[in-house]
């Protein structure tokens, strides 16, 4: 080589419109920790039976007004793919809470490198996997940039099927395309190749590099695997392949065009491989060198992002059941509360409200992750018939799809979430300053159980404590210390259900 360069990593996705056509932008190179691995791998001791969970921050950008954002159901859906494809390779990845939301117009659209690098650089996690769902990503369908540790991916090009942020992560974790060497490389199908080809860096200069004109080598990978571990990707266990664009395979996965190697070797390039520009639908698996390459540049280059245990204690099966409101019920219009029922090894919900049944993202009211089994919203319109359902996953497993539909009204109620857990209770103050203290109040005529709950109105507990309420009076202090400014719910579960009120704290 006669530069050593960071390489860039531009992958073109076929959900984009007239995606054949696009093709990468990749300064051809493998890092040097590739390199010192491809030597001698065995200095890279992995188990491969043990399953590593790998943390990922996910970052949604939006534009300066906050629109644009990449949908979180949609999110779950990608990173479902994104963990099918890298089971077989014993590595998945888990969701790093909460997920990061950055407003700015020239980052959700951004057509150069350091556009993007700016981006990560100010807003990486460390000691995780940091990818960035934008509009636009430098025309691209995504991009990894190693001197800046992260991944942008186009909101286009995700969900089930696309193999795009899998391709990325890939690159992330140190292996390269199947055709490392012909990016930006013409081509004569049908004739024998030339031992080596060239790579004209020169499109890069305003972006990456100051020299003019920028020439290199690569050495050119024959069928029979002779020089495999010295050409394209290094990897001797993924064929040649020498096409650098977007390209449909037949029902065996293979390229529709005859290639011929310098010898005249003929041979249709493998699209099984992800890290191949064969169509999404082409794709299924990453090699077993390539799988040790991955699990080798995890536990030598990223340990900080592994999990010494699984941080989730199963996977989740079974969708939710909607507890209230069901079948029409009538709910008070500035102040819904929705409850359903916990789902074994669930962390988190997406609870979705929309106008119509089929959800299209025009009419929905609410798209919103809780960690709670409930939601109250504030939001909604008095005399309005809406639909909502719940989606429940954890940090890993998040393929559990949306349960049943079900239905409310919205209109004016005297009485707002009050069920009969005691004769009487109050929240005092209900308006009060940060710092200083609230006394709940409980009367009932009998003794019993109560667990007294403060939630943020995204779900997240602030307070918890369980009371024994005798016959009488029982009064609970919280301290309000530690809280932010906003509106709480109070919740107050006994034998005889769940009562809320609404609590305000102002600075």
């Amino acid at each position: 080589m006669k530069y050593l360069l960071s390489f860039l990593v531009l992958c073109a996705s076929s959900t984009f419109v007239n995606a054949q056509h696009l093709t990468c932008a990749t300064p051809p190179g493998k890092s040097e920790w590739l390199k010192a691995y491809q030597a001698n791998p065995s200095a890279y001791k992995v188990d491969p039976n043990t399953m590593l969970y790998v943390a990922a921050t996910n970052h949604i950008v939006g534009t300066n007004s906050g629109s644009g954002y990449f949908r979180p159901d949609f999110l779950l859906e990608s990173f479902c793919q994104l963990n099918k494809d890298f089971l077989p390779s014993n590595i998945q990845l888990y969701m790093s809470f909460p997920i990061n939301y950055i407003d700015s117009t020239g980052w959700f659209q951004h057509s150069t490198v350091p556009e993007g690098a700016d981006m990560m650089n100010a807003n990486n996690v460390p000691n995780t996997i940091n990818s960035y769902f934008v509009s636009d990503p430098i025309g691209a369908a995504g991009y990894n940039l190693p001197h800046a540790d992260g991944v942008a991916i186009a909101t286009s090009a995700t969900g089930t099927g696309d193999h795009t942020w899998t391709h990325e992560i890939g690159h992330n974790l140190s292996v390269q395309h199947t055709f490392l060497g012909w990016e930006n490389t013409n081509y004569v199908f049908g004739s024998p190749t030339p031992t080596e080809v060239y790579y004209d860096y020169t499109l890069f200069k305003d972006t990456l590099i100051l020299d003019t004109i920028i020439i290199d080598t690569a050495l050119v990978e024959m069928v029979p695997r002779t020089n495999c571990a010295a050409a394209a990707d290094g990897f001797c266990d993924t064929p040649a392949d020498y096409l650098a664009y977007r390209w449909p395979c037949d029902s065996d996965s293979l390229s529709l065009v005859v290639q011929k190697d310098p010898n005249n070797v003929q041979f249709y390039s493998d699209g099984t491989n992800y890290m191949s520009y064969a169509f999404d639908q082409c794709q299924n698996k990453f090699t077993p060198e390539q799988t040790a390459a991955m699990r080798a540049n995890l536990m030598s280059e990223k340990p900080g992002t592994i999990a010494p245990q699984s941080p989730v204690t199963g996977p989740v099966n079974q969708p939710t059941t909607l507890l209230f409101p069901i079948g029409g019920e009538d709910v008070q219009f500035d102040g819904t509360y929705l409850q359903w029922s916990s789902v074994p090894n669930a962390s988190h919900y997406i609870v979705q409200i929309n106008r119509l049944p089929t959800f299209p993202g025009s009419q929905m009211l609410v798209n919103q992750i809780v960690t709670d089994t409930f939601i109250y919203v504030t939001t909604l319109n008095n005399n309005w018939t809406f639909h909502w359902k719940v989606l429940p996953f954890n940090l890993v497993h998040t393929c559990e799809p949306f349960g049943t539909v079900e239905t409310f009204n919205t209109t004016t109620l005297t009485t707002i979430g009050e069920a009969s857990t005691v004769d009487q209770w109050s929240v005092t103050p209900s308006l009060c300053e940060i710092g200083k203290q609230v006394t709940v109040s409980l009367e009932h005529s009998s003794s019993l159980e109560a667990l007294l709950s403060v939630y943020t109105l995204s779900g997240t507990k602030v307070f918890e404590e369980k009371a024994r309420v005798e016959a009488g009076n029982t009064e609970i202090k919280m301290a309000t210390d530690q809280w932010s400014s906003g509106m709480y719910l109070v919740t107050l579960d006994t034998e005889n259900g769940r009562a809320i009120k609404k609590l305000v704290l102002t600075d």
